[in-house]
């Protein structure tokens, strides 16, 4: 029987997504921290499913949990895009690429579906904080398959 998984995509993809999504969540974090942006990472990963959330421990640890999950979803779509898609030449601007494309889909097609506050899109701050962490996601996904050996892996 075919398998569709070649090269252990969904473990590495797993794996270099969560750390994508850490870098994105401390980096969200930061730009809300010194002011740059009004909403923390949790706008967006807890909205997903919650419809409102509070500033406490208790939904920052929840929202950290949902980044780490929807980092690791993508982290394992990104790892089958190189592994059926995508030559590895070139790694990190291809996985800039990507972070594009989860910035247009996640702004722009799903921002309504997830909740998100309706002025997030009028900040300019937010938007550009949103869209370079989503930058650094792919860029250090991508990074993580390197290092992890993905693209060396024969089929």
């Amino acid at each position: 029987m075919q398998q569709l998984e070649r090269k252990n995509d969904f473990l590495h993809g797993v794996k270099a997504g969560m750390a994508g999504a850490a870098v994105k969540y401390g980096f969200n974090e930061l730009m809300q921290l010194i002011g740059i942006a009004k909403y923390d990472n949790n706008v967006t990963s807890l909205t997903v499913v919650f419809s409102t959330y509070q500033h406490t421990p208790f939904y920052w640890l929840i929202g950290f949990l949902h980044a780490l999950m929807i980092g690791a979803f993508f982290g394992v779509c990104i790892a089958f895009v190189f592994d059926y898609i995508l030559t590895p030449q070139y790694y990190l601007l291809k996985s800039l690429g990507i972070g594009v494309l989860i910035y247009f889909l996640n702004f722009g097609l799903m921002a309504r579906a997830f909740h998100y506050p309706s002025d997030l899109s009028r900040l300019p701050g937010d938007v550009i904080s949103m869209f370079i962490s989503l930058l650094l996601y792919a860029a250090v996904t991508g990074w993580v398959l390197k290092k992890q050996g993905f693209f060396e892996q024969s089929e």
